[in-house]
């Protein structure tokens, strides 16, 4: 059974999920600290269509926007932007212009003012400071899986590589490509950190650790 937008009064087939329910953007509007003359007045099983859901989103794009940039991690709110969504170039808009009459209504003498040299520190790599959460942790593993998975080399001596990490595997037969897999990334900056002996085996009156995993780091980011 349908439901009516409780916006522009039009019947929303919910069993095909063209709809926003109460339970859904309500609290969100909570979170954010933002009062609508529609959000607030829904009750439990109102809904709204989605052309006046992303209406209500829209009327307040710098507050979803600025709420979405605070909680979410960099590659969230990176992946954020480019949905599409209808709020993010209007917000993006008001924003640049908030900040364009801000430096027109600035005093002249305040900007006829000498300013200082700001005289920059040289950083090592780029190590972040912000600590993520374990729940921030394990939405990355999620959202960054089929990304990482995607330059992995599972049966390969460079297992991975990226800017602060490189795995190799000494795989059996293949001694020289990682003999010159360590020495290119060793000259790159990477510093042998761990290693994984992997499976025992015994193969041809050898034994010991088959396919071990050997993980190096860019100095840049250890601190």
């Amino acid at each position: 059974m349908g439901k009516t937008c409780l916006d522009c009064g039009t019947s929303v087939k919910t069993w095909t999920g063209g709809h926003v329910p109460s339970e859904k953007i309500k609290p969100m509007f909570l979170l954010m600290n933002v009062s609508d003359s529609i959000i607030d007045k829904m009750q439990d099983g109102d809904v709204l269509c989605k052309k006046c859901g992303n209406k209500s989103f829209c009327r307040h794009a710098v507050s979803v926007y600025n709420y979405n940039k605070s909680q979410l991690m960099p590659e969230e709110f990176e992946a954020w932007l480019k949905s599409g969504e209808d709020c993010i170039p209007i917000a993006q808009a008001e924003l640049e212009n908030s900040q364009h009459t801000q430096v027109q209504e600035t005093p002249t003498k305040n900007m006829a003012m000498p300013s200082t040299p700001s005289v920059s520190t040289p950083s090592s790599g780029n190590i972040t400071d912000r600590i993520t959460t374990r729940e921030e942790l394990n939405r990355l593993t999620k959202s960054r899986h089929d990304q990482t998975k995607a330059q992995w080399g599972k049966n390969e001596v460079v297992q991975y590589k990226d800017e602060g990490l490189a795995i190799l595997q000494r795989m059996w037969g293949s001694q020289v490509q990682f003999i010159v897999a360590c020495s290119q990334v060793t000259k790159e900056g990477y510093r042998l950190m761990a290693i994984d002996e992997g499976k025992e085996g015994s193969s041809g009156g050898f034994s010991g650790g088959v396919n071990a995993y050997f993980y190096f780091q860019k100095m840049d980011f250890v601190r």
